[in-house]
């Protein structure tokens, strides 16, 4: 058992960007840290201005994970309150999970405080949703096969798209030929794509395209980083008239309320 007088971690997940999309938590937190370690590459620097005034800032854009681990030791020692402040939402594609490690071995009590993740993001600015009854009743959240190894089998973008789910697709924009090329084995070229880069920022760019165009769109408008892609027949969702959800239908009963016979 950890005592609570011992030092604790904060994995604070920063969301796509705007501070205003913290949680609350995450907010309370960060304006008591002592110590706030942040990515400088990741981060919006417009979060950093809820920062405690007087809190030491270490940007890891340059270290390595046994840099990071040996300034993490020596802050320790000090006895304050430390965060380590991540990009999207610390538990989808980030680096917590040998931090985790690292401090468990050194018996150190840690917290993961969830955000906002981009494609969730994206999908409320462009005013669409991921599920539609009859359309898409599942979401894959995935990414292309890149510089940080072989994706396990069964989970490249061709294998994934055979389901013919809502895919949200990360990391993916400098290998968009190859996702693309894959998608088109299962998904028809006129599929709705939403491509989503710099969500809830200034410089947000929300294409809404069809799968033929990803391709183009994606070189006409610069898109490289900090992008998300989400294919599917959901973003149609507002045109579907039909796909009426059957929580507030008045011949649908559950366990607040008797539906009304409609014949």
């Amino acid at each position: 058992m950890i005592k609570k007088d011992k030092p604790k971690i904060y994995f604070v997940s920063a969301g796509p960007g705007d501070p205003e999309l913290l949680t609350v938590k995450a907010l309370k937190i960060l304006k008591k840290s002592d110590a706030v370690f942040y990515a400088g590459s990741l981060i919006n620097p417009a979060m950093l201005k809820v920062i405690k005034r007087n809190a030491e800032l270490i940007d890891m854009k340059i270290l390595d994970f046994e840099q990071i681990k040996e300034m993490l030791k020596n802050i320790l020692k000090q006895g304050i309150i430390v965060s380590i402040l991540h990009a999207g939402d610390s538990s989808i594609y980030s680096a917590i999970n040998e931090q985790m490690n690292y401090l468990e071995e050194m018996a150190i009590e840690y917290e993961i405080i969830p955000g906002v993740t981009a494609a969730f993001a994206a999908s409320a600015a462009n005013g669409t949703i991921m599920t539609l009854p009859d359309i898409s009743q599942a979401v894959i959240f995935c990414r292309g096969e890149g510089r940080t190894g072989k994706m396990p089998e069964g989970q490249d973008i061709k294998s994934l798209a055979k389901h013919k789910a809502t895919m949200a697709i990360y990391l993916s924009f400098g290998i968009i030929d190859n996702v693309a090329r894959d998608l088109k084995e299962y998904y028809p070229e006129n599929t709705p794509c939403l491509i989503a880069k710099d969500v809830s920022l200034n410089s947000q760019i929300l294409i809404n395209c069809q799968l033929k165009d990803v391709v183009k769109k994606t070189k006409d408008f610069s898109v490289k980083n900090m992008a998300v892609l989400i294919v599917g027949e959901a973003l149609r969702g507002k045109y579907f008239k039909e796909n009426r959800s059957k929580l507030y239908d008045k011949s649908f009963s559950h366990g607040f309320r008797n539906g009304r016979n409609t014949i």
